[in-house]
């Protein structure tokens, strides 16, 4: 037996963000936005040396090819995880491990 339809209407923005609200559903989101947002904020010359974008638990590893790049990079991690989660869209993006 099925459950008795809602009798309201809802913007279809509303209905989004509730469903968007999941945790479990938006967290899946915000996570697969990050290869994306890697080359957003990092760029299209950074994004050619980089050979693997992989998030667990919080933390994003990202590996490139040069180690100057690396070295670089490293000197700005707090920023670059700021970046990241703006351009997600939330704070998900705890730590920047570059290999």
């Amino acid at each position: 037996m099925r459950p008795p339809r809602k009798q309201t209407t809802q913007p279809l923005a509303d209905i989004i963000s509730e469903i968007m609200g999941a945790p479990n559903l938006s967290r899946g989101i915000y996570q697969s936005r990050i290869p994306a947002a890697w080359e957003e904020v990092m760029g299209k010359s950074v994004a050619r040396i980089t050979r693997n974008v992989f998030f667990r638990n919080g933390v994003l590893f990202v590996s490139l090819n040069s180690s100057t790049i690396r070295s670089e990079l490293l000197m700005h991690k707090t920023k670059i995880i700021h970046n990241l989660n703006q351009k997600i869209g939330q704070a998900i993006v705890k730590d920047l491990i570059l290999k």
